[in-house]
């Protein structure tokens, strides 16, 4: 099987709906500092979090890069990533190449393109985040990713995504609560 592909091997999704407003959730999304604790410490599992984030303390834009390592249940990822669309209010997604270091078989390398997409809620001031991860292995496509058990890892990845938006929209929702 060829690893190296202009289509994703799997795509995740996941969405939560929040009572902030869009300005509210983009500004935690442009703040990757923020990442560490609604993606990081606040994840419902230790074994796919991010762990540690080395980024600018400024809003990020276009073409800002960081750095991050996150957990996955089988070994630690470790990213070099560039913003590729900040758009207030609306949309904020980033590309990243990543490598798995994995104990006992060779390291995974791989691109992921990650998208977040702000919706006005159909109740005034409140948003729908949407969230699209696609992962494109560049070196081999691992077992979890092939055929027979894509699906039950597209399952189990896009469950601790969706509580780590649901986390995203706390956050935002205590940063900049409603208007009464």
């Amino acid at each position: 099987m060829n690893a190296a592909s202009d289509r994703p091997v799997v795509t995740f999704r996941a969405s939560a709906e929040s009572t902030a407003s869009p300005a509210a959730i983009y500004d935690v999304l442009a703040d990757l500092r923020t990442h560490l604790v609604w993606a990081g410490a606040e994840a419902s599992k230790k074994k796919f979090r991010l762990l540690s984030i080395d980024a600018s303390s400024t809003r990020t834009t276009v073409g800002d890069r960081f750095t991050s390592t996150g957990a996955n249940m089988i070994g630690t990822f470790h990213d070099r990533s560039v913003v590729v669309e900040a758009t207030p209010d609306s949309t904020f997604g980033f590309d990243t190449e990543s490598v798995l270091e994995r104990k006992h078989v060779k390291d995974m390398e791989a691109h992921f393109t990650h998208r977040y997409r702000i919706e006005p809620a159909a109740t005034a001031g409140s948003s729908v985040i949407t969230y699209v991860c696609e992962a494109f292995p560049r070196n081999y496509v691992p077992w979890w990713l092939r055929p027979g058990t894509r699906s039950m890892t597209r399952f189990s990845v896009q469950r601790f995504m969706a509580a780590h938006l649901r986390n995203l929209s706390h956050m935002a929702e205590i940063a900049a609560p409603r208007a009464a």
